[in-house]
């Protein structure tokens, strides 16, 4: 009998092309749940309490302005404690939801804290690390506008691919081209979609 449903959870630090991974994915036909769209849901909804936690600087134009929060939490390991102890519980919430709505097919799922995320590993049927060497993932954000020392403070938060890589099912290495990181994906999602 073929599954219904199938969860892909895509894990990796900064730069290292989960959400290309993800797109990948869902251009072969999976449906695409991102948990940092969901965490920015997020920070509205507790934006109040945020204000009081970080202060008003966070605001601009009665908006939370993502990266001087960025910067804020990144600067003090206590600072994203606070944030993720005030935002986690909503996103995994919804994000078990989103889940939950989908009942037949494949669904992938982007999220940088998968594999410190041990609630929502129970979810996923096949976890999946993504990962670069540092100086590739480097390259890629400041492509993206990030700077240096933002990438640098962020990756050092991170748990490293090797402490990470024990609980995958799968690791896709994205040091290559496009084409080499499409390969990589599809043999992986034929077997995927092939394991009834």
């Amino acid at each position: 009998m073929p599954y219904e449903k199938k969860v892909i959870g895509i894990g990796g630090c900064i730069g290292s092309g989960k959400t290309t991974v993800c797109k990948i994915f869902a251009e072969y036909g999976a449906q695409y749940i991102s948990a940092d769209e969901i965490g920015w849901e997020v920070l509205e909804e507790i934006r109040e309490e945020l204000k009081k936690t970080f202060g008003n600087e966070i605001m601009r134009d009665n908006e939370i302005d993502r990266g001087k929060l960025r910067d804020i939490v990144f600067s003090d390991r206590r600072h994203l404690e606070r944030l993720n102890g005030l935002s986690h519980p909503l996103l995994k919430e919804k994000l078990i939801h989103r889940l939950d709505a989908i009942t037949r097919g494949v669904v992938v799922v982007d999220a940088a804290l998968l594999f410190s995320w041990p609630d929502i590993l129970t979810h996923i049927d096949v976890p999946v690390l993504v990962k670069a060497d540092d100086r590739n993932r480097e390259h890629r954000v400041r492509e993206n506008g990030m700077n240096k020392e933002t990438f640098l403070k962020i990756q050092n938060m991170q748990e490293r691919d090797g402490e990470t890589e024990p609980r995958a099912r799968y690791v896709i290495a994205n040091n290559g081209s496009l084409e080499d990181l499409r390969m990589q994906c599809r043999k992986i999602y034929e077997e995927i979609t092939s394991d009834c």
